[in-house]
């Protein structure tokens, strides 16, 4: 007896999704986008079950079919069970979307990107812009010719709030210099991309996101239903303090940008963008240079260039700076930097009689310390710095306004017997 052709064809569509040979038509498209520089690698389990495991930063999965009534899901650290976020997508038959995991560690985030927006017209392209780095504060978006200037440029996008709605704009398509920019200002570049390229009637998402220095930002572009493309800070952030004593004079050089000419000393100079990687240095003392060795500088991150000492025996040191916000926002960062000319022994801090920092060596930082901020009243605000062997502080100032949510360095610089602190907001 013949099979109908209604129970042929129910067979046949079984067969073939059984096989691997057809997709199935009840079940939603999902991928996971890992933009977190919290986590190298993210598992994404559904419904209880591991389906895309170890996903690494800048990374992307192909699609996995998911039933969008058992879309319960859960990221981890790979190979962790722990949950580190927990939510449920709203997924829908035949539709396409991505998960993007992005935020700092202990405080991750997702977002859904409805990956089946329509098209653009020819000549055109769809950018939708994320926000995602928790440290850069607000930022604007510029796409320009490689060439122009940013001065007379208009802001594609403006003010992107971190973990904000994804802004989009139309825009066309070709090959484009983007460059993002704190909100407001067309100086401080956060990022500077000589190329990116956007395909007639392609839809493009681009993530912003956090550096280990806490300031620049790196990018993802993420193209629809397709690859997804790093596109990372290729610069770090060096400032000049000028310290020596006698108010000597200091000029210094690094990667051929300019930080300072001959400025007197003590000073703290801004930060100034560099090309990261191996840099030449060249330093100069009341006109005469200064032997100083090269470094390597790593993309994304802030330094300060400390020139210490007395003039007849000058000393460079490297510091490393971590102007990522406080993670707790009602409090601020706070470390102590020893810049003293002319003593070995080593230094502690105090914030009203708490210790915040110890053992700093001369030439070197202590580590960041999480303090309460202080109003700069009668009760609080008094920071006090000692050094070893000796009995009274070198240094003891009251009535210091730390505002929360902000970073902090205390350089102490000068003659033991005469010294000075400065105490500099580095964000």
């Amino acid at each position: 007896m013949a099979m109908n052709w209604t129970a042929a064809l129910a067979l046949t569509t079984a067969l073939l999704a059984s096989c691997g040979g057809g997709t199935d038509l009840t079940k939603a498209q999902l991928r996971l986008v890992n933009a977190s520089t919290g986590y190298a690698q993210l598992d994404l389990r559904v419904d209880g079950e591991l389906r895309l495991g170890a996903v690494g930063y800048g990374a992307a999965e192909g699609y996995i079919e998911v039933d969008p009534g058992k879309s319960a899901s859960t990221l981890s650290s790979a190979g962790s069970a722990t949950p580190l976020l927990s939510f449920t997508p709203a997924l829908s038959q035949k539709k396409h979307a991505t998960l993007l995991a992005y935020g700092p560690a202990g405080a991750l985030r997702q977002v859904q990107l409805d990956d089946d927006l329509g098209a653009p017209d020819t000549g055109r392209a769809l950018l939708r812009v994320l926000n995602g780095s928790s440290d850069a504060g607000a930022l604007d978006v510029y796409l320009t010719d490689a060439a122009d200037s940013l001065d007379s440029a208009v802001a594609v996008q403006t003010a992107l709030a971190y973990a904000g709605t994804p802004a989009t704009t139309t825009v066309n398509s070709g090959s484009w210099r983007l460059r993002v920019t704190a909100a407001g200002s067309k100086t401080d570049v956060r990022l500077d991309v000589p190329s990116l390229s956007l395909a007639s009637k392609g839809v493009y998402t681009l993530v912003l996101g956090s550096t280990a220095g806490g300031v620049l930002v790196n990018a993802l572009v993420l193209a629809q239903q397709g690859s997804v493309t790093r596109q990372d800070s290729t610069r770090a952030r060096v400032r000049l303090a000028a310290v020596v004593t006698d108010s000597a004079t200091v000029g210094a050089q690094v990667g051929g940008v300019a930080l300072a000419s001959a400025v007197g000393s003590p000073a703290l100079g801004d930060y100034v963008l560099v090309p990261a990687g191996v840099a030449a240095v060249a330093v100069t003392l009341n006109g005469q240079a200064v032997s100083t060795p090269g470094t390597s500088l790593v993309a994304g991150r802030d330094y300060t260039l400390m020139v210490h000492g007395l003039p007849a025996a000058p000393r460079v040191a490297w510091i490393e700076d971590d102007n990522r916000l406080p993670s707790d926002s009602a409090r601020a960062k706070l470390r102590l930097i020893h810049g003293l000319a002319d003593t070995s022994a080593a230094l502690a801090m105090t914030l009203d009689v708490r210790p915040v920092a110890g053992d700093v060596l001369q030439g070197t930082a202590s580590a960041y310390a999480a303090v309460d901020a202080t109003s700069g009243g009668n009760t609080d605000g008094k920071i006090s710095i000692t050094a070893t062997g000796v009995g009274s502080p070198l240094f003891s100032g009251t009535d210091q306004v730390l505002r929360a949510n902000a970073v902090y360095s205390v350089f102490l610089v000068g003659r033991q017997s005469a010294p000075t602190a400065i105490v500099r907001r580095d964000r």
